[in-house]
């Protein structure tokens, strides 16, 4: 097996946070230049755990939650689902079927990990690759080891970009509502308009990050407090003017998901 390029200390860091079960919205979205790092990452850990692991095992049968099982067999088939998932993932397809059927072999043999001495061969080794299966699972809004009906969904930066573009624009809309809402005094439109030009600036911001592959954590999170201020200003518009706010917020709900931020709670 070839040896594989390591990421660099930082990104050991994040494998350490993202392993450690902190939350999503804790850790930075990884761009998709960052992400075929990590998968990438995932392919040479794989490879050198299966190197460390004790030959006579690899060649035993061992229970698992799906029945007996051949362990070089199920490694081999790691191998391959490892592989199709860094051949498939591109800048238009998020590969998030295969990241799937990745994290869910991971986690059965995560489970099997977890039931065996720290004296096993390989166990260091599994240690590492749990890490990094753990960044992978946080990049498709999800944890490690993967939990039952887990959603494993990838947003791309090119979909992303997408809506924030159309939020922008949608927000651009919604200023044009605001001006001629009669229900809202010259000082309420004023001050609605200029946190709608702030919200659609941001929204410029985040796309413009992301088209170039760049991280855009933080300029999401002032996106999303910006649109978090239009919202709660909006409560003295008129109900189309509220309305007009809809589209805006579909967007946002988008990029929420490629951010991993939750909404905040309502008020």
């Amino acid at each position: 097996m070839t040896l594989q390029r390591t990421l660099p200390t930082a990104w050991l860091v994040l494998v350490f946070i993202a392993g450690s079960g902190a939350r999503a919205q804790e850790v930075p979205r990884l761009s998709d230049n960052e992400l075929k790092s990590v998968i990438e990452n995932v392919h040479h850990v794989r490879d050198r755990f299966e190197d460390a692991l004790d030959g006579d095992f690899k060649h035993s049968i061992v229970r698992g939650p799906r029945g007996e099982v051949q362990v070089n067999q199920y490694l081999d088939d790691l191998q391959e689902n490892v592989n199709r998932l860094k051949d498939r993932y591109n800048s238009g397809y998020s590969a998030s079927a295969e990241a799937r059927t990745v994290l869910q072999q991971g986690s059965d043999i995560a489970g099997f990990m977890q039931k065996q001495p720290d004296s096993m061969k390989g166990r260091s080794e599994w240690d590492r690759m749990a890490g990094s299966l753990g960044t992978l699972a946080h990049a498709y809004a999800t944890t490690f080891p993967l939990p039952p009906e887990a959603a494993v969904r990838r947003i791309n930066d090119q979909e992303a970009a997408e809506a924030a573009k159309a939020a922008a624009k949608a927000a651009d809309g919604f200023k044009k509502a605001v001006r001629n809402d009669p229900a809202l005094t010259k000082e309420q439109r004023q001050a609605l308009e200029g946190r709608a030009d702030t919200l659609a600036s941001a929204c410029k911001d985040v796309r413009s990050r992301l088209n170039d592959h760049k991280p855009a954590t933080a300029e999401a999170r002032q996106m999303f407090d910006a649109f978090q201020q239009v919202s709660d200003a909006s409560s003295f518009a008129s109900s189309s003017t509220q309305s007009a706010l809809g589209p805006v917020r579909a967007s946002m709900e988008t990029l929420r998901q490629a951010f991993g931020v939750m909404p905040p709670p309502a008020r």
